[in-house]
Parts: C-alpha cells; sequence; structure tokens
C-alpha cells in the first residue's frame, strides 16, 4: 500500500478504510470513512510520501495514486453500498461490551439489575459467530489494593465459569483485573460505591 493511515475516534471507521483500499486492486489506493450506526463519524489522517489529507466526514475519502499523490474525493451511502456491499457484508460483528455489577464485597452474588443484562448477553453470545471475550474485573475504593486486587480477579473469573457454561470455550476469554483502579464513579479512597462493583465484559 501506498498510504499510510493514522485513525482518530471510530474503530468501526477505521475497520471499513482498510477494507476498501484492499478492494481497490487497481491503482489509485482508494480509501473512505463510514460513519458509525448511530450516524456518528470519526476521523483518519492518510500519509503517502508526498503529502496527507485528514478525513472526517462521512463518506467522503481520497484516492492515492502510485506517486503518493493523494486526492480528496466524495461519494454517498448509496454508491458506497453499491461499490462495496459484498464487503460490508463481510465484516464482522461490531464489539459489543456489558457491564454486571456485584454485590458489596462478592465475587459471586450480583446485584438486582443485573439479572436483565445477563439475559441480554445470553441472546447475543447465541447468534455471535465464534466470540473472543475479553473480561475485566472491578471493585470499589474500600479496602486495600491487594484485597481488592484478588477481589476483582474473582469477580473476572465468576463471570469467566459463567461464559464457559453458556458453551464459549475457555481459550476464547481472556480476564484481566484493575482492582480499585479504575472506577467508573470517582470516589474518595475506602468509600464504596455499588456502580464500581463490576466486571466488564467485550464480545468482538
Amino acid at each position: 500500500m501506498k498510504a499510510s493511515i493514522r485513525r482518530y475516534g471510530l474503530a468501526w471507521a477505521a475497520a471499513f478504510i482498510m477494507l476498501a483500499s484492499l478492494a481497490a486492486c487497481s491503482t489509485p489506493d482508494k480509501i473512505i470513512l463510514l460513519p458509525d450506526p448511530d450516524g456518528k463519524v470519526g476521523a483518519v489522517v492518510v500519509r503517502s510520501a508526498t503529502g496527507e489529507q485528514t478525513i472526517d466526514k462521512a463518506y467522503a475519502g481520497v484516492d492515492v495514486t502510485k506517486g503518493g499523490s493523494i486526492e480528496p474525493t466524495v461519494d454517498s451511502q448509496s454508491t458506497v453500498q453499491a461499490r462495496y456491499g459484498e464487503l460490508l457484508a463481510a465484516r464482522p460483528p461490531r464489539p459489543m461490551t456489558f457491564t454486571i455489577f456485584f454485590l458489596f464485597d462478592s465475587a459471586t452474588e450480583l446485584a438486582p439489575e443485573s439479572a436483565a443484562t445477563v439475559q441480554k448477553l445470553k441472546t447475543v453470545l447465541a447468534t455471535w459467530p465464534a466470540p473472543q471475550l475479553v473480561v475485566v474485573g472491578h471493585t470499589d475504593l474500600a479496602g486495600s489494593q491487594e484485597f481488592n486486587d484478588r477481589l476483582s480477579m474473582q469477580r473476572a473469573q465468576t463471570v469467566a465459569a459463567f461464559l464457559i457454561k453458556q458453551g464459549i470455550p475457555a481459550q476464547r476469554i481472556e480476564t484481566a483485573a484493575r482492582g480499585k483502579r479504575e472506577p467508573l464513579v470517582p470516589t474518595a479512597d475506602g468509600v464504596p460505591h455499588r456502580m464500581n462493583r463490576r466486571a466488564v465484559i467485550t464480545i468482538q
């Protein structure tokens, strides 16, 4: 490829940019920025040997010639769909994140509001092809760093065990623990908060 790409904002858009370039088997390389399904748009900087161009509008793009010249282009949603429909259909699902909340000082008892999230998670897993999952455990700021490191890992492991029971191979699940380092709701050290007692599951 004659151009290098630096992305800002939406990884979803950047994923299609690379596919658009691969789709252009003949010169010039073509790079198009897609909006997020919610309509939001990230930005990328395309660099070549002779210059650079920032793309930050939906369906805007560039053609990068063999000599490195960058020429701005503008497409429409219908044009992109017609030209790259097969590539768009072949994209993997967008990553999804679910947050499971736990009761105070527990690695196994879920907060009542987590029941609905668990059901949504089950539904998504039933239709997701070959999912890869990352589970990160967290705690509130009550207790020592060492205690919370252990507790947050236990929470991640509880969720991982649940996922395995749902049929996800263990080798597709990565667990990590953040202890009290990354609170969802900042508090003073030693102060408990129910929103910080959680495990975050990312499916991709």
